[in-house]
């Protein structure tokens, strides 16, 4: 089985100050960022625990942040670039989107 190009990202909900009086400071939810930047939020420090689908990262911030009196803390490091090195195999050229043989002039270049 292969894994994915990229993982989910995972992050904290930090708090540090309740306006709310509900949920409480420090860390109050955990969340999940995927690729695609829908993002998931979990509850998990008050009575009231949930579970919430966003479509990114920036709906969390707006609904949740308090005006920064919330952050998100990341736990996992941001994605990798993708590799710029290319994934023709030796001997090909691509020209105008399409491969073709190398010359001999071009494979000893």
């Amino acid at each position: 089985m292969s894994q994915p190009a990229q993982l989910p990202r995972r992050f904290a909900l930090h708090r540090r100050y309740d306006i709310t009086g509900v949920s409480g400071t420090g860390i109050v939810a955990y969340g999940t960022q995927y690729p695609t930047g829908r993002t998931t939020l979990a509850w998990c420090c008050s009575d009231v625990q949930s579970v919430a689908v966003y479509d990114d990262i920036e709906h969390v911030e707006t609904i949740h942040g308090h005006g920064g009196l919330t952050e998100i803390r990341w736990i996992d490091p941001p994605p990798a670039p993708e590799p710029t090195a290319s994934a023709h195999p030796t001997g090909f050229t691509v020209l105008a989107g399409k491969a073709r043989c190398a010359t001999a002039a071009q494979q000893t270049a």
